[in-house]
């Protein structure tokens, strides 16, 4: 039995009753993932399986089912003509810092390591090496033959690279120092901040990283309110109106279109690379030799050519390339036109996701797998642990293990160097008001007051104008969750209907899936097959603008909600939703449909 069918009997078994009667939906850990064993999902930590889930549900938010043949193998992949939106957009470029960005700064420390001698060892095997390669004229080569090693062997990755937290690295030096964030606290983030469960540290990193850039270009503007940044004047003397500045809305249309176009291919290339990754380390039930089998013979080819062509011959015909590419473009063009017109999909064919990397997964297609097989045998997965508790300024349990000897330093500056720094430990241990004046903090809570009661107004008024039948109150009744958090899930969410409290229940143990909802008196209102859904959106309870002075007022949280299309074209809006993520992710897992985010 391969590892995909173990898995699969692995959740079937815990989706079938103890007495061996028919399956029902097991609960592995909905109450609780703490409680939950240890491997979910066989051959996965759970660790991993929840740092692909909580990735799954900040990225995917907008899917609709497509026709099969547009899905290829693997659906969830982003349409051409998706809609742009600036959140879509910062989605995709914290994806991107989590990604090719903190790879990148992995690479470079390994390269610092590298010149630093320090490891003198492993530096003088790579020298003897490279010299070698270099004095009899195959140096390319042999780059590219010890490239195909690290890919068809894993183990020789922690051999040639053995790994230490990038944080602990001085990026010039090639040294140890202190962690930006003042502590050891995760070990593969690129400040060292503490988290709670492993991936979240660089999640908040790729947030933070976004909102200093759009807070910089903000500032860039000048001194002005952001919400008047598009109407900026000159202020040279000649003031002109937006109406005789004819270039704003051309510029502004300019800019707004490249952004779209900007957004798409940052998407793209986390695509790849996330491609990349899960290629060289495949995860069940995908192959697992294949992907590495394909990306090395890739690169024998490129072996046989440089061995075989003189150093002349090689910058003749890398001449020649460069000079079909600068002035064949009608060449290009011509044959382009001829292939729409006779091969519609050839684009789709020769792209990376089609020929290297077919049948390679990106992680949140891991996860939608993960999750299918889950669903397919009653067993759905829990949601990811959480908290709003920050995590401790602290290094974990075994982090020092072995870092000395690898780095070859010694180890108590190894130790020194990942113990929490005093003065920013004690500024994450104390209260912000600690170090506000008096005068200060009266102010602020005069002003928090303020907000708070009128938000509590407004909560009211709506509650009121819900019962009258006002559509925008209905939305947004129940948005702000004042009580601890309902409990959510396998088969029942609390959710409102047209402001009305009550269940989504989601029967899959019937012959056709359905969704339902129920007030809480037991009427049902409505149900769905789940197979007939044809979108799935994720709406926000409140403007984001309103959720922050909510959340900062009242501490609550705002709950958001899920639009829900048919096939037919008729919809179903529901707020309040607690576990909105949950619910989601069970859908698009649920159905047999083939989706396209958008």
């Amino acid at each position: 039995m391969d590892t995909a069918e173990t898995m699969g009997a692995t959740l079937e078994d815990r989706g079938t009753a103890k007495d061996g009667s028919s399956p029902h939906v097991r609960d592995l850990g909905w109450d609780d993932p703490d409680d939950a064993s240890d491997y979910l999902v066989p051959g996965l930590p759970n660790e991993e399986l929840w740092i692909l889930l909580r990735r799954f549900n900040k990225q995917t938010y907008h899917v609709k089912s497509v026709p099969k043949n547009q899905a290829d193998d693997l659906d969830l992949e982003i349409v051409s003509d998706e809609v742009f939106t600036p959140v879509k957009f910062k989605t995709h470029l914290e994806r991107l810092y989590m990604t090719v960005i903190v790879g990148a700064f992995h690479l470079w420390k390994h390269i610092t390591r590298l010149r630093s001698w320090r490891e003198w060892r492993r530096t003088l095997t790579f020298l003897t090496a490279y010299t070698i390669a270099w004095s009899l004229d195959c140096l390319l080569a042999s780059v590219l033959l010890f490239m195909a090693v690290l890919i068809m062997f894993p183990s020789s990755r922690s051999i040639c690279f053995p790994p230490a937290p990038p944080s602990l690295i001085d990026g010039t030096t090639g040294g140890v120092k202190k962690p930006d964030a003042g502590v050891l606290g995760s070990g593969d983030s690129l400040t060292g901040a503490p988290e709670k469960y492993p991936g979240e540290a660089v999640e908040q990193e790729a947030h933070s990283a976004v909102n200093s850039v759009i807070t910089l270009a903000v500032g860039l503007a000048g001194d002005m309110n952001p919400e008047d940044i598009g109407d900026v004047k000159y202020k040279t003397g000649n003031v002109r109106s937006v109406q005789q500045d004819k270039t704003k809305k051309p510029v502004a249309d300019a800019v707004f279109r490249e952004a779209a176009t900007v957004s798409h291919l940052i998407s793209r290339l986390a695509d790849t690379y996330e491609r990349f990754g899960n290629a060289l380390n495949p995860i069940a039930p995908f192959p697992q030799q294949r992907p590495r089998v394909v990306l090395a013979s890739c690169l024998f080819p490129l072996i046989l050519v440089l061995q075989l062509l003189s150093a002349y011959a090689l910058m003749k015909g890398l001449g020649f390339l460069f000079g079909v590419l600068i002035f064949g473009d009608p060449v290009w063009r011509r044959t382009a036109d001829y292939l729409d017109r006779n091969l519609p999909d050839w684009r789709s064919r020769i792209s990376p996701r089609n020929t290297i990397f077919h049948n390679v997964p990106t992680n949140i297609q891991l996860a939608l797998t993960l999750l299918r097989i889950a669903e397919a045998n009653h067993a759905p997965l829990p949601p990811a642990p959480g908290g709003s508790e920050p995590p401790q300024m602290e290094v974990p349990p075994g982090a020092e293990t072995g870092l000395g000897d690898t780095l070859g330093i010694d180890q108590q500056e190894v130790n020194l160097a990942m113990q929490p720094d005093d003065e920013k430990k004690a500024e994450a241990e104390d209260k912000p008001q600690a170090h506000m004046s008096k005068k200060h903090s009266r102010i602020m809570g005069f002003v928090k007051g303020l907000v708070k009661g009128g938000v509590n107004s407004g909560l009211a008024a709506d509650r009121a104008t819900a019962h009258m039948g006002l559509e925008k109150a209905k939305f947004r009744a129940g948005v702000v969750r004042t009580g601890p958090r309902p409990q959510s899930g396998p088969e029942k969410f609390p959710a409102r209907f047209e402001g009305k409290k009550g269940h989504v229940i989601v029967n899959t143990l019937a012959k056709t899936p359905t969704i339902s909802w129920v007030s809480e008196s037991g009427d049902p209102k409505w149900a769905l097959g789940i197979s007939e859904i044809s979108e799935i959106q994720k709406i926000g309870g409140l403007g984001w603008k309103t959720k922050i002075a909510v959340s900062w007022a009242t501490e609550d949280e705002v709950q958001d909600g899920l639009l829900i299309r048919g096939a037919t074209g008729d919809e179903v809006h529901l707020t309040a939703m607690p576990s909105r993520d949950e619910l989601f992710n069970r859908l698009v897992a649920i159905g047999t449909q083939a989706w396209g985010e958008w």
